[in-house]
């Protein structure tokens, strides 16, 4: 059985980005995207062109930036982070982790865990996975696996565990 049926049947802009929200998380997750720019890759919040999709956020090798977009913004300035967003920071810093696995950002991406599924059957519901799945049905095998790989470690929320994967992998 392939990787995603294994998973269906297993579950049911720099360096100085604050992140306001509660005290522990707040640290945390300010230190995960400090981690991301350490790595040359520019965190980047509310972009202009964020107004222009329909999208929480994105990874983008080539031109080596993570965008988060605000889920309450109304333009380019930062507000209150919402959980959305913290979830959004953590998901793309995965694949900037996952961008590290082959010691190059060149965004070509490489499962982080000997064993995704696992990883999936323990964080992700089984409707989780079949709308994750459905947003992806277009793309690669390897992609999907990729996708719900950084959705389960988004959920996990752990930012100082991607700290310190970015600190074993990226450099």
């Amino acid at each position: 059985m392939n990787f995603i049926g294994k998973a269906l049947a297993g579950v049911t802009a720099v360096a100085s980005v604050m992140v306001p929200v509660q005290a522990g998380s707040y640290e945390e997750h300010t230190q995960l995207a400090r981690a991301v720019a350490s790595t040359g890759v520019k965190v980047l919040i509310n972009p202009p062109i964020c107004q222009q999709k329909d999208a929480f956020g994105w990874y983008d090798a080539r031109n080596s930036m993570l965008v988060v977009c605000q889920e309450n913004a109304k333009g380019t300035k930062m507000v209150v982070w919402t959980q959305e967003d913290l979830d959004t920071l953590r998901h793309e810093a995965h694949h900037v982790v996952q961008d590290c696995m082959d010691n190059a950002l060149d965004g070509e991406l490489e499962s982080v865990y000997v064993s995704p599924e696992r990883l999936v059957r323990a964080y992700l519901s089984n409707e989780q996975v079949v709308s994750i799945l459905e947003m992806y049905e277009d793309e690669s095998k390897d992609r999907q696996i990729h996708e719900l790989e950084a959705f389960s470690v988004a959920t996990m929320n752990n930012p100082l565990e991607q700290v310190d994967d970015i600190n074993k992998y990226c450099f």
